[in-house]
Formats: structure tokens, sequence, C-alpha cells
């Protein structure tokens, strides 16, 4: 046959086939909806509406908060109880049922956030001011440098008697003295000021948790605290926790000291003051960060410790096999030993979190229901969720959550189509079961990786890429060594018996410190800069999609993850000009998010959150200021002049020779005859920290960091800047003996007290 005659019986072949073939039927309306059904049908099976109800819980909490006007919480619950009776009518329809079921669910948060709100009543300092207080230590750690920090609940000021004192401060004591104890009484001369407010518009505002933690206030002493009077308040509850946690953290850190007795103390009682910088550091670049704070994989280990070595001990009496539940009694044993583990490491979101889900999943396996799922993520999040609305806005809520539900979400779908393995796990060797683990360990870190990368954009601007290599080299080594080796020490240590335990444990916190640094070395994180709200919301919704939707719905995930990523790679030009709250702190931005500080060596908090919100590189560039005459002048990338001075009396020079002027005092005149820009220490108040650029008419355009609403703060947080400044005390003179008169003899300690409403660096 020839090449002719063979190509002609191909042709001849293919265009019988094609004469034979059906016509290509594209899918029609009815074939969609027919399709939408089934996937509808078998989420219905899978109940994974239910894991619409947090989801709309954290819609409703973030929606009041973002509202300008916050209604009071009767008004969402008016609105739930008229959602719920649409609820019950859209039972047959699946689509408007779970349309319906979100939003009765953003209602309930809506409530819950308002209600918070409507309860907490802290009061937040106005402003700078110094003042003896007396109060009483509710709870004290050390740092690093050996300085103590007390929260003290304040019953007093003195010298001068602030109409405005909060409830509670943080003081920082760098004196030498003896230290106070929980209970006990304190009384000094310190230094106050409100939390401070964003570093940047549109990052992370630090007055937030303090507030609902009741936390008013943040200073140092001035010297080392009056010697503590004996307290005649019978400690509570709380307060003897406290101290057991202190005592605990102390006794650990005595027997094994430095980096590894701080860690070690950590990971049992959740205190990280006395963590060295340089440790966190690394143990942040290589994505090990989490092992410091107390959280699902801490509360596992400990609960699966006890829960494994409880059923290994009861299964050595055979008649307790035969005739009792050990399952569950080894079950009930592990909740308790959680339980105490909680607390001894205290009250925050990740360890709250991780109980409520562990406790759950314990239920579960003593009611012999199945213990890992996703309902169980989602009953967890509602009771968090319930309990601290505000919670959904920090970044340990974010990251645990998201974290866990990729995680028990991709076990769940493995689960659901792999097939009986009893025989291939049997017929498995040591090695093959050791590489499973590996890839097991492997893969959970890729997973919980991808899923918290957006949240660490956000809030941190860095990732961690390289996170998996050091999770997988020393995960294990936390897991098998140093966690059990803890466990053990807290059972050995009312006996007195730890300490030699502890130091096998500061062993193991050694290596992984040096491993740490090494890998943080060789394969760095990456400052990726903040990623925008709405690409954060499009890649959180991937997440839930993938790890929550169980039918083909689920590939939604794949376009809102090309979406975010999509804005996340395209962010915005950088402002041209920082400037934070105290007035001080300034920076041109170049158009590579390059910072030139106007101080030489600027404040490093300041400077760390600009970096990360901004991506900027590691170097800074040198100048930008032209110092001269007490004015520093400067020139933006696109040509606004700006000038910066300490001295009230060059306003008007300012204004006449920059487009943005800025005063670091408070001096009374708030805007420019000539149109610049003016920002003083008052009108930064009202502000907080700003950002310009050049707008449309070639003018500065500023965005402030505060939100203000009819002439008020929109947030209760920051309802402090629209309060008079705090009082100062005017020192004792003698009165004046011109007319003859005798000196007061108690003139030194009857100071007078001013009711001024500036501060003492105000410029009249």
């Amino acid at each position: 046959m020839t090449m002719d005659g063979a190509q002609g019986r191909v042709r001849w072949a293919i265009r019988a086939a094609l004469r034979r073939a059906a016509p290509v039927r594209w899918p029609t309306g009815s074939d969609v909806r027919e399709w939408l059904r089934r996937q509808f049908e078998r989420e219905d099976a899978a109940l994974t509406a239910f894991h619409a109800v947090p989801l709309g819980l954290m819609i409703g909490i973030a929606g009041l908060h973002s509202a300008s006007s916050r209604p009071s919480f009767v008004v969402p619950l008016i609105v739930l109880v008229a959602l719920l009776a649409a609820l019950s009518l859209l039972r047959a329809r699946p689509g408007w049922h779970l349309a319906a079921l979100i939003a009765c669910s953003a209602a309930a948060g809506a409530s819950l956030a308002a209600l918070e709100l409507h309860r907490t009543h802290t009061t937040v300092l106005s402003g700078g001011a110094i003042t003896r207080i007396e109060g009483r230590v509710e709870w004290r750690e050390t740092d690093e440098r050996g300085r103590s920090r007390y929260l003290v609940r304040i019953d007093e000021t003195r010298q001068p008697v602030l109409s405005r004192p909060p409830e509670r401060a943080r003081i920082l004591v760098a004196a030498r003295h003896e230290p106070i104890v929980i209970g006990g009484s304190f009384s000094g001369l310190v230094r106050l000021a409100p939390p401070s407010g964003p570093a940047l518009p549109g990052s992370y505002d630090f007055a937030f948790a303090p507030y609902f933690s009741g936390i008013g206030a943040i200073g140092f002493a001035l010297g080392a605290p009056d010697e503590p009077a004996a307290s005649t308040e019978e400690a509570g509850l709380a307060e003897r926790l406290a101290a057991l946690r202190l005592g605990i953290a102390e006794r650990i850190r005595a027997s094994i000291g430095g980096a590894e007795g701080a860690v070690a103390a950590a990971l049992v009682t959740g205190l990280r003051a006395g963590i060295p910088e340089a440790i966190e550091d690394d143990l942040r670049v290589t994505g090990l960060a989490h092992v410091l704070s107390i959280s699902g994989y801490h509360m596992v280990l400990v609960a699966g410790f006890v829960m494994v070595g409880m059923r290994a001990a009861l299964a050595l009496v055979p008649v307790i096999v035969l005739t009792w539940p050990v399952k569950k009694i080894a079950a009930g044993t592990a909740l308790v030993a959680a339980a105490l583990y909680l607390a001894i490491a205290g009250d925050n979101v990740a360890t709250d979190r991780s109980f409520i889900m562990l406790a759950v999943m314990l239920a579960a396996v003593m009611l012999d229901r199945p213990a890992l799922t996703l309902r169980n993520v989602s009953i967890a999040a509602i009771i968090v969720l319930a309990m601290q609305p505000h919670s959904v806005f920090t970044a340990s809520f974010q990251m645990s959550f998201a974290a866990t539900a990729a995680l028990v979400g991709i076990y769940g779908a493995h689960s659901r189509r792999r097939e009986p393995a009893g025989l291939q796990r049997d017929e498995r060797g040591w090695i093959g079961r050791a590489i499973q683990a590996v890839l097991a360990l492997a893969l959970a870190s890729l997973i919980a990786g991808i899923a918290t990368a957006p949240f660490g954009a956000y809030h941190f601007g860095r990732v961690a890429p390289f996170g998996i290599v050091a999770n997988l080299l020393l995960m294990p080594v936390f897991s098998l060594w140093i966690m059990p080796a803890a466990l053990i020490a807290m059972l050995l240590m009312p006996f007195g018996l730890d300490p030699l335990v502890w130091q096998f444990v500061g062993v193991g916190l050694g290596l992984v410190f040096d491993l740490a640094h090494r890998i943080a070395v060789l394969l760095p994180d990456a400052a990726s800069g903040s990623i925008g709200l709405s690409a954060l919301l499009l890649l959180t919704a991937a997440v839930l999609a993938a790890a929550m939707l169980a039918s083909a719905l689920r590939w939604i995930a794949l376009p809102l993850t090309v979406a975010g990523l999509a804005l996340a790679s395209r962010p915005a030009a950088p402002p041209e000009l920082l400037i934070y709250e105290d007035g001080k702190q300034l920076a041109l931005v170049g158009l590579d998010a390059s910072l030139s500080h106007l101080q030489a060596r600027p404040n490093r908090f300041v400077e760390e959150q600009w970096r990360r919100a901004l991506g900027s590189p590691d170097a800074d560039k040198v100048g930008g200021f032209d110092c001269r005459d007490g004015i520093c002048r400067a020139t933006t990338r696109s040509g606004l002049r700006v000038a910066w001075t300490e001295d009230y009396e060059k306003t008007g020079d300012l204004c006449d020779l920059a487009d943005i002027a800025i005063v670091a005092r408070a001096t009374l005149t708030t805007s420019c005859r000539s149109g610049a820009a003016l920002a003083t220490l008052r009108t930064l108040r009202r502000t907080g920290s700003l950002a310009f650029r050049t707008g449309p008419d070639g003018r500065p355009d500023m965005t402030a960091a505060i939100p203000w609403e009819d002439d008020h703060p929109r947030d209760p947080w920051n309802a402090h800047r629209a309060e008079p400044w705090p009082e100062r005390w005017i020192r004792p003179v003698s009165p004046s003996t011109a007319d003859g008169a005798p000196a007061a003899s108690d003139a030194s300690t009857t100071p007078a007290i001013a009711t001024a409403t500036m501060p003492a660096d105000v410029d009249q």
C-alpha cells in the first residue's frame, strides 16, 4: 500500500467517525440548575450548611464594627427574629435556605458584637500624664532584660488626682526592687499614656485589644515603687491561678536558665516576656513562631499523651479492660488534663479555641461519635465568637481557625475517598510507616502554611515560604522530645523531682534554636508587604470553600484563589510621606517603598510596623531631610515640600515654605492660612498617624488612621481622643511673705492640684 493510499484511508476513517459522532451539546440553563441541585443535595447530605453559622457570625460582627453608626444590640435581635421566620419558610429551597441561614447568623453576630460593646466600659487615659498611683497587682512578669512588667488595678491617683483615671494599667519597672507578689499593693510615681493607635492608616490599632481587656493606660515607673504594704484584700481564684502560673514559670526558668528556660516557660504557661528577641526572630522567619503561643498543637500533644498513657495503664489490668469503657475513661482523663493546662496557660483566643475544640472532640469520643470533624471546628468557632466577638479581628483567631479548618477539611476529604486499609496498614513495615509519617507531617505543614499565608501577609506583611523545611526538621523534636518531657516534668513538679527533666527539655530547645538560626540564615522569610482587604477576603473564601464544601462546588476555590492572588500581586502605590502620631517619627517613602527617616535613630517599633506594611527593603535610604535653624526640610518623590520643627514659634514660617507642615508641639493653631496641610500634636491626637499622597490637583491628599463620625471617634477604644487632656501637677510653692505673713509649715506636704485641660507642653 502506498503512502497516499494509507493517508486516504485515515482521512476516510476520521470523516466516518465524525459523521457517526453526536453533535456537541452545550449545557442549557436547565442543565446547570439540575447540576446545582445535585450539588446542593450532596452538601445537604454532608450537613455542610452548619458551617454557615460561624461564617454568618463573622460577617455580622465585622459588619457592625465597620458600620459608621452602630445600633443597639436590640435592633439586630429584632432583625434576627424576622429572619428566623423566613428561615423556617424556606426550608424546602436549599439555596434560599442557606442564604437565610447566613443572614440569621449575621444578625446574631451583630447582636453579640453590639452587646459586647455595650457591656465594655474601659476608661482609656486621654493623654500623657505623670502621677502617683495606688493599686493592686493583678499580674507580673519579667522580660529578657530583667525588667518587671506589672498589671495594676488602679485604686487611687495623686499629684495630680486624675478626673478620668484608667481602671487598669500596664507598668514597666526598670529600677531594681523587690518584686511585688500578685495581690500585693503597688505605689509609686509613673508616667502613663494611652495605648498607641495604628502606626499608619489601615494597619492594626494597638488600642483595640487593651480596650476589651480593660487596660486603659501603658506606662513606666519613674524609679522603684514604694515598699508594698500588707494587703487586706483576700486573693480571689483568678489571682491564685495567676500566682500559680507565675510560680511555675519562675521554677522552670530557675531549673533551665537562659533562653531555653524562657521558651520552656512559654510552652507551659504562655508567658513570653523573657524570650530573647533574636530567638523570636529566628522562629518567626522559619515559620515556627506558633510553638511559642499555646494553641491546638500543644493542647493535642498534652491530651494525646495523657489519653494514650491512661489507656495503656488501664490495659494492664484485664478486669478493667473487660468491664469498663477504657477509651471513654482515657478521654475523660485527657479532658481534665487539658482543662488544667488551660488554667495554667491563661486566657487568650488561641488557647480558648484549642481547648473548646479539644473538649468537643473528647466529648464526641465519650459519646461514641466521630471526633475529628469540621463540625467540631465550627462549634468551637461559634463558642469563641459568642464569648469574645471582637476576636474575629485578631490574627490569632484568623490564623488558628484557618489552619485547623484546612487540615481537618483536607483530612475529611481524604477519608471519604480512601479505601479501607486494614490489611494494607498491617503489611506496611516500619520504614514505610516512617516515610508515611514524614509525608503526613510535610503535607500538614504545607496545608497549614498555605491556609495562614494570606493572614500573615495582611497582618504582618511577611510570609515564611520555607516554613515547611523547618517544620519537617524541628516539629518532631517538639512532638517527641520537648513536649513529652515537659509533661513528665509537670507531673514530677509537686514532688520536687522535675529540675533534671527540665534540663533535658533545655537540651532539646537548644538544638531547636541552633537549627532554627541556621535555617533562618539559609532560607530567610520574604517581606511581602500588607495585602489589601479585598485580596484577603477572596483568599479566605477560597480556604473556606476548599475546606468545608463536600461537593464539586469546592472547585470554586480555584477562581477565588486566582482572583485573590491577582489583587495581592498588584498593590497600590505606597504613600509619599508617613507621620506617626507622636509628631516626631516621619519618613519619606520611595516608589520602591524604601524609607528615609527624619531621625538618625528612628523608633524601632514604628519603623518595623512601616516596613512590614509597605514591604520596604531592609536598608533605609540615607538623607532626605535637610535640617538647619530648627527646621528640617524635604521633598517627596512627586515634589511635595515637607517641613518639620519642634519650635512652635516657627509655625508660620513652615506654613509659608511647605506644602505639608509638621509641628511637634500641641499648638493652638490647627490650620495654615497659606492652605498648606498642618499637623501638630493637637491635630495628630485627633487623626492618629497620617499618610500623604499627591492628589489629582497636585496638592497633598491626607489619609488619617482614626475614623471620626459626627465630630466623635467612631470606635470606643479611640473615644479618649475627644476627652480633655489629663490634669497636670503644679509643684508646691511657699506662699509669698511679701505681706509679712509666715509661710505655711506644711507647704511641702500639701501640693497644689491643677485642673488644667492642657498638657504641660501646650503652647498657649
